[in-house]
């Protein structure tokens, strides 16, 4: 069994050939963008929190998420400590051609920051008007996703009295995205390197020997290595929604990535020498994955 750091953690709902997955992205509260404005890290909490003030002048805490091209639908959860039990305005970043009316904007954000909901948070907030957003329109008024599918996030303080009461601490915050992804065309029959059958994903991934090996023994262990790896990174691949490129030839796979739960299934050594391995991951499994 092999095992994988994850910053990521992601459920998978089956139901026929099309899985609604669930992925959870989770920032510390310190973990805000350079861009931010009026955040201090907290220095009793490991640098973790964020201390969002706005005494004199509004102040705003931006996160920035990098989730998979095929998100649809995100929202968000977050434990912010709010001592002055004030309001807080939550933005999302539009790519697209909407941007927000000038009775709604900050003087001091770019327009393309859209009021998503404001809110007197709490320990346990989440989103609820609406609970859920659309990541792209048909009609190309709304993208959240960018060109480079980064979903940005910004709470808003607006200023207040001084001195003590107009901060809030930002504890995390969490991202959640759904993506619906097909199964139908990944089965065994069609050939291609990752399929679903029985409440597991199926990868398979081949190596071969190299030619430096000083015995044969040492040859056969280094490709079933290889194969375990290429096998890794195509589920991997397929995970995050990445296209997977033609491996071709003999090369060092570098992983710098370890799955979780993984099973080898089948060992095949073919004549040439190189070697076939198939592994499997259950689907209900939670699977972590370095960002």
């Amino acid at each position: 069994m092999r095992f994988i750091f994850l910053a990521i953690f992601s459920f998978f709902i089956f139901s026929g050939n099309a899985s609604a997955e669930l992925l959870t992205i989770n920032l510390p509260g310190g973990g805000f963008s350079p861009f931010s404005k009026g955040c201090i890290k907290s220095a009793d909490n490991n640098n973790n929190a964020c201390i969002l003030g706005a005494i004199s002048s509004g102040g705003y805490a931006i996160y920035d998420y990098e989730v998979r091209a095929d998100a649809k639908k995100i929202s968000v959860s977050a434990q912010i400590e709010n001592p002055s039990n004030r309001k807080i305005d939550v933005y999302i970043y539009n790519y697209g051609k909407r941007t927000e009316d000038s009775l709604l904007s900050k003087p001091n954000i770019n327009r393309h920051w859209l009021r998503w909901e404001t809110v007197i948070v709490d320990k346990n907030w989440k989103t609820r008007s609406p609970e859920f957003l659309e990541t792209i329109s048909k009609n190309g008024e709304i993208n959240l996703l960018g060109p480079h599918n980064i979903i940005r996030l910004l709470f808003y303080a607006d200023p207040g009295l001084p001195p003590k009461n107009e901060v809030f601490i930002i504890d995390s915050v969490s991202l959640n995205y759904q993506t619906t992804i097909n199964f139908s065309l990944n089965t065994k029959s069609t050939g291609n390197k990752v399929w679903k059958d029985d409440g597991k994903l199926y990868s398979y991934g081949t190596g071969n020997p190299p030619s430096n090996a000083i015995s044969k023994g040492q040859a056969k262990a280094m490709a079933k290595r290889a194969a375990i790896a290429d096998a890794e990174r195509n589920l991997l691949s397929y995970l995050r929604g990445i296209p997977i490129p033609p491996f071709k030839g003999s090369r060092t796979i570098s992983f710098s990535e370890r799955l979780a739960g993984a099973t080898t299934e089948k060992v095949e050594h073919l004549d040439n020498g190189s070697v076939k391995i198939t592994i499997s991951v259950p689907i209900k499994r939670i699977i972590k994955r370095a960002g």
